[in-house]
């Protein structure tokens, strides 16, 4: 009887060292990839030119680099510069380091370090991001932007801009600090 028992007691420890350190490295399993996370197309140094109904050129996007997902159709791009005039020849120039093109709704969402100039003119505006509404040829923000001229600084939040007419609205908290 001892003999069976101390056989079953070390069967039984041997079966517990053999599963807990015979097991090695474990594979872990490998979520499976999501249709969201698999790309579907790249661009590199890709251009997009857009036109009025008489044939004018109205507004031209530069794209450094984006990636298109499976089952999105929004492209997220790196180092973004739209460029659009307005009915006078006066030009709206926007950077920013990365975005989002949506083509289905023609709309360009442009975030981090966004930077708006009219070049023609001495200000420079700069915010944390800004949509694009490509068909109205507008762009709006509720977001804080500041104004800077060669005379004073101009803060406030949220912006809407009529690209053709090269009006830019601060919508509220508008507060301008001049040169001395």
């Amino acid at each position: 009887m001892k003999l069976t028992f101390s056989s079953l007691l070390l069967m039984a420890i041997a079966v517990f060292f053999w599963i807990t350190l015979g097991r090695g490295d474990e594979v872990l399993p490998i979520p499976s990839a999501t249709t969201s996370s698999i790309a579907d197309s790249y661009l590199d140094s890709a251009e997009r030119w857009s036109y009025d109904p008489s044939g004018t050129r109205i507004q031209y996007l530069t794209i450094g680099s984006g990636t298109t997902y499976i089952n999105d159709p929004v492209t997220y791009a790196e180092d973004l510069i739209f460029l659009s005039a307005d009915d006078n020849g006066n030009r709206w120039k926007m950077t920013a380091a990365n975005g989002q093109y949506h083509p289905g709704i023609a709309e360009l969402l442009l975030s981090e370090g966004v930077a708006i100039n009219l070049l023609e003119r001495d200000g420079n505006m700069t915010t944390s991001r800004i949509r694009l509404l490509l068909d109205e040829n507008r762009a709006v923000t509720d977001a804080k932007v500041q104004l800077t001229t060669l005379n004073s600084i101009t803060t406030g939040t949220g912006l809407e801009i009529d690209l053709t007419s090269s009006e830019a609205t601060l919508l509220k908290e508008v507060e301008t600090r001049y040169a001395n």
